[in-house]
């Protein structure tokens, strides 16, 4: 495993322009956090997760290597460093993880999704600082894009949703032990991309938010869960011009599940307010970076608004947007500059400082870094301009 340091601070304390609309010449703050850690992947490192895998109270990372069919499972030490890591054999093209009990023994479980295989396999969580393959090789469907993991029909088993390029999310319901029903597609609007659940209308049922990309329909469709597996497809939502990826967040702090989307090829964000009545608002588009990739929500700067990191595959940064607290983002992002081609972003407090921390897998040098913040006293916010 190598590590390298890169020395930077904090120069300034963190200013948020508030209520004063973007424009070119707003100031850029400093960055917020620095690199601490590098670790060695497998080839081409892309979707990354982040769990307590192994109950020690530290979290641990997973990355999918998408050039060499595996995924590296590092477990953390609790300080924002990590041991060597342990790899698993995957199916061809490993191209998203989400992670679930699928055996109902306490340890997390991981769902992979291989493109090129058109499959789904699962890696039950050994307890002992490993994971082992099920040997069963799921079928969701024909070109499948994302998984997302959830209880669908509330029988305490995870259920499995897959997006379909060809307008399809299939649903595989959990029989437990790992195991999994045939999958029930439900037709979509759109070419669902990017997928992710909770209860949005408030019914106690969970449900799922899927991106549609691609040709025909764009946007954002919710699948509203009944409760018993079964989904009831919702009007299509404006969520951008080609979202590709989508994130749960609480733009406005009123308690109701907002998303935001992301578009490579428009380069561009958009958030999408959760009107509590089973419709959503699009908001303007806002900037993030050179073809943004993943995204992720979290208070970087411990206002109490949820803000968003996202990675920008082709300008080598990940960009942090301070949110405001009313659905809108402070303008410009504060960028910061990692290594090559960065991908897949995950959020947590990796050396237990109380302050979130951001690791981003790049690409193009097989390398996952580990990006910190220090805490610094926040000065007063600016009046509204």
């Amino acid at each position: 495993m190598r590590k390298y340091l890169r020395l930077g601070l904090l120069l300034l304390p963190l200013l948020m322009l508030w209520g004063c609309p973007p424009s070119q010449s707003a100031k850029k703050m400093p960055p917020l956090f620095i690199i601490t850690n590098a670790l060695d992947t497998g080839k081409e490192p892309s979707f990354l997760v982040t769990k307590d895998f192994d109950l020690d109270k530290n979290l641990d990372l997973v990355v999918l290597n998408s050039g060499d069919h595996t995924f590296s499972y590092f477990r953390g030490n609790g300080d924002g460093s990590f041991k060597d890591p342990v790899v698993f054999k995957t199916g061809a093209d490993p191209i998203c993880i989400t992670v679930a009990d699928f055996n109902t023994d306490g340890f997390p479980d991981l769902a992979e999704l291989n493109y090129r295989d058109q499959s789904v396999q699962i890696f039950l969580n050994t307890g002992h600082g490993g994971f082992k393959s099920m040997g069963e090789v799921l079928h969701p469907g024909k070109i499948p894009i994302n998984l997302v993991a959830g209880d669908f029909n509330e029988d305490g088993i995870p259920d499995l949703a897959v997006s379909l390029r060809y307008h399809k999310v299939a649903i595989l319901i959990g029989k437990g032990a790992g195991y999994f029903n045939d999958p029930v597609t439900v037709p979509m609007r759109g070419q669902p991309t990017g997928l992710v659940i909770d209860d949005y209308n408030g019914d106690q049922h969970t449900d799922v938010a899927v991106a549609l990309a691609g040709s025909g329909n764009v946007g954002v469709q919710i699948l509203w869960g009944k409760g018993d597996g079964q989904f009831e497809p919702s009007q299509l939502f404006r969520g951008g011009g080609q979202p590709l990826t989508i994130v749960n967040i609480d733009a406005n702090g009123d308690g109701w599940t907002d998303l935001v989307t992301s578009s490579n090829s428009l380069h561009a964000m958009t958030t999408v307010m959760n009107n509590g009545d089973g419709t959503f608002k699009s908001l303007r588009d806002f900037a993030a970076g050179e073809f943004p990739k993943f995204v992720a929500a979290s208070d970087f700067d411990g206002d109490g608004n949820v803000d968003l990191v996202v990675s920008n595959a082709t300008q080598d940064t990940i960009s942090v947007t301070l949110g405001r607290g009313d659905g809108t983002f402070v303008y410009p992002p504060v960028n910061h500059y990692v290594d090559e081609y960065p991908q897949g972003i995950a959020v947590g407090d990796f050396n237990k400082d109380n302050l979130m921390d951001i690791a981003v897998s790049c690409r193009d040098k097989n390398l996952l870094l580990i990006l910190t913040k220090k805490n610094l006293q926040r000065a007063s916010l600016p009046t509204a301009s």
